[in-house]
């Protein structure tokens, strides 16, 4: 006879901690600087708006419709991506505390307590792949073994798969399952500001008459349409952040590394990088394909809490008890204990 409260089962993002955002009840997940994201949006609409209510006006009196038409393509895609990016998860592994059990028979089991030190305990495993020895090491936060490539993101709190960078431009992490949509989000990017900047100087310099003085023509020019030069100077100098960036994101894919191990430089000369392919296509392919499947983080997982069990206390938890105070880290320890690191098999295949 199961002995528990009526609210013992809860949404799995009731009990989560974390450093990101959950919104509509465990339906959205956004990042933890959500005002870095509000400030990118921000700096790609003002010039936007400039660029639908001047530019885009003088463009259709000159019958360059079709302009215009790119432009709105352009711009759709750039939101539709950061949006993407922003709100999909990265691909986080969830900690292990007491503060949930995914099976509500662990609950009733008595536990133990350990007396051994964490340190001795958790030693960092090791895994040999294509050749390589990686060590798994133990993340002392999520209570996990982080599998290879997989890193602990202090932003948000979270160990996430094939982590990249933590964007301070947009508050969130990039990591396995949404770096394709980062990366297309900034390809989007780099190719609108050039669009634009070009689309500007032409509507300036476009439709000069040989028999008049071209000095006071781009003048006129920028009388009727100061807006125009100013949204050319704005994409010539953001474009070189923007597109540099898409160029450094286009060298990691076309290599098959990550930000974090590009800056840490992981792969020396001697042992080179285990997870690149024979070619660059098939870098692509494995860097920019849609990752579903391989998915952890279910928000709206029923979970068991178990404050509302009323769990048989044994005999060695009595004597331990009167004789020291516990670690809280022991906590941790048992559900390690009692969770197998199905995580880090989980994603070897994927690797």
């Amino acid at each position: 006879m199961h002995n528990y409260q009526d609210n013992s089962q809860k949404f799995f993002y009731e009990l989560w901690q974390t450093g990101n955002r959950i919104l509509c009840q465990g339906k959205l997940l956004v990042g933890s600087e959500n005002h870095k994201f509000i400030a990118s949006l921000v700096l790609i609409t003002i010039p936007t708006i400039l660029y639908y209510v001047f530019m885009a006006p003088a463009l259709v009196q000159r019958d360059q419709v079709i302009q215009v038409i790119i432009f709105i393509i352009l711009n759709c895609l750039v939101y539709v991506f950061i949006t993407i990016t922003v709100l999909m998860d990265p691909g986080i592994i969830p900690k292990i505390t007491t503060n949930y059990e995914m099976d509500e028979q662990l609950i009733l089991i008595p536990q133990k307590y350990l007396k051994v030190d964490p340190q001795v305990l958790f030693e960092s495993k090791t895994l040999q792949m294509r050749g390589h020895q990686f060590k798994l090491k133990f993340c002392n936060t999520c209570a996990i073994y982080r599998p290879p490539r997989a890193s602990h993101c202090p932003a948000c709190d979270n160990c996430v798969l094939r982590f990249d960078h933590h964007c301070p431009w947009i508050g969130a992490c990039v990591g396995r399952r949404n770096y394709i949509y980062f990366y297309l989000f900034i390809f989007f990017l780099s190719a609108t500001m050039i669009y634009v900047f070009s689309t500007c100087l032409a509507y300036i310099f476009g439709n000069m008459e040989n028999d008049k003085d071209k000095g006071e023509q781009i003048i006129q020019i920028l009388q009727r349409n100061p807006i125009s030069l100013a949204l050319a100077i704005y994409c010539f100098i953001f474009s070189f952040f923007v597109v540099g960036l898409w160029g450094f994101h286009t060298f990691l894919v076309i290599t098959n590394m990550t930000t974090n191990e590009y800056l840490k430089k992981h792969w020396i000369i001697q042992s080179k990088n285990p997870f690149r392919r024979k070619n660059i296509f098939k870098n692509i392919q494995h860097v920019l394909a849609c990752i579903r499947e391989v998915k952890f983080l279910e928000l709206r997982q029923y979970v068991y809490d178990p404050k509302s069990y009323n769990q048989p206390i044994t005999q060695n938890q009595i004597n331990e008890n009167e004789n020291e105070n516990l670690n809280p880290v022991c906590d941790n320890q048992n559900n390690v204990a009692r969770r197998s690191s199905k995580q880090t098999d989980d994603h070897m295949e994927e690797q």
